[in-house]
């Protein structure tokens, strides 16, 4: 019986992380849009813990916006160019 509800269990948490992956948004960023941001570095602003894709940046950061891509703005964390949806502030693309 035990065997059987630890079966339960990892089949649990496996399908809820692929109901998860599903749920994920790629977002294909252009190359135009990712070089306008390299050439156009920002003050750094500092934001502890992991920055990873789809997090949100803070209201009190300013996000400056890109020309040719309206849709999107952009800060550097920590020395890192940062690409944000303006829709919700979501972290779409970090610069590796």
């Amino acid at each position: 019986m035990k065997k059987l509800f630890a079966m339960a269990a990892t089949l649990m948490i496996t399908s809820s992380s692929v109901a998860f992956a599903q749920d994920a948004v790629i977002v294909e960023v252009p190359q135009q849009t990712r070089d306008y941001v390299i050439a156009n570095p920002s003050d750094p602003v500092v934001i502890d813990g992991d920055l990873t894709q789809g997090y949100v940046i803070p209201q009190d950061v300013e996000l400056r916006p890109i020309p040719d891509s309206p849709q999107y703005g952009y800060v550097y964390v920590n020395g890192q160019p940062v690409i944000v949806s303006l829709e919700n502030r979501k972290v779409i693309y970090l610069s590796k």
